[in-house]
């Protein structure tokens, strides 16, 4: 049985509706003409989805699934996830299950889970899950104040944008918006980057100066 290489949850909605679409037409063909070419191992065959998963969905309702579809997904523009969207999905289907691997940390027990203080991850039902979940991780009580004057991530993250940018500009207008050259470009500018301990050396011992710019502005906006 095939199965699919890059199943995502996006895949599955639209397979679902897929099913459920052909499953209809089979219907309509019976009525009308007694017969249908269209069964379970067809459809089975057709979305390269196992006939148990086919039958699992067998008489789901296509208007559930444009429902299902629409909410708690990230916006077309501007991208910004929900509370439901990052429970189900991210922490989910994503987070947690990776963060239980121990192919992909070196003590399960000892995970904690950080993550920033964005409505939907600071949601009482986005902790209540965490809860839920047995996983250890900073609550709303013990996050600090924050600010990204005191982030020297921050700076670099600025000025791996400008590079990029800086380069993609000067690329003609075709490949302007190419994504294996916006890749490369990214990937040179990391790996040049990555000998540039001057730069790394000069952030770091900035924090003392960030700290009394942070004081002196009384939590307020620096020039870092």
């Amino acid at each position: 049985m095939a199965s699919l290489l890059h199943d995502s949850e996006e895949q599955r909605f639209v397979d679902r509706i897929r099913c459920t679409t052909y499953r209809e037409i089979r219907d309509k063909m019976i009525a009308t003409t007694g017969s249908s070419s269209i069964t379970r191992q067809w459809i089975s065959k057709k979305l390269c989805r196992s006939e148990d998963w086919v039958r699992r969905h067998w008489n789901d309702a296509i208007e559930e699934y444009y429902t299902q579809f629409g909410r708690g997904r990230p916006q077309e523009h501007g991208q910004s996830w929900d509370g439901a969207y990052f429970r189900e999905i991210i922490l989910q289907q994503h987070v947690i299950p990776f963060l239980r691997d121990p192919a992909n940390v070196l003590d399960t027990d000892e995970v904690i889970f950080l993550y920033d203080k964005a409505p939907c991850m600071k949601a009482n039902a986005t902790q209540h899950l965490l809860e839920d979940e047995a996983m250890k991780f900073w609550g709303n009580s013990i996050w600090p104040g924050n600010s990204p004057d005191m982030n020297p991530a921050e700076n670099i993250g600025a000025i791996i944008k400008d590079k990029v940018e800086e380069l993609m500009s000067s690329e003609g207008r075709q490949n302007r918006y190419n994504y294996d050259i916006l890749k490369t470009n990214v990937e040179n500018i990391l790996k040049d980057l990555e000998n540039d301990t001057d730069l790394f050396i000069d952030l770091l011992c900035s924090m003392r100066k960030r700290l009394d710019a942070l004081k002196a502005a009384g939590g307020g906006h620096t020039n870092f």
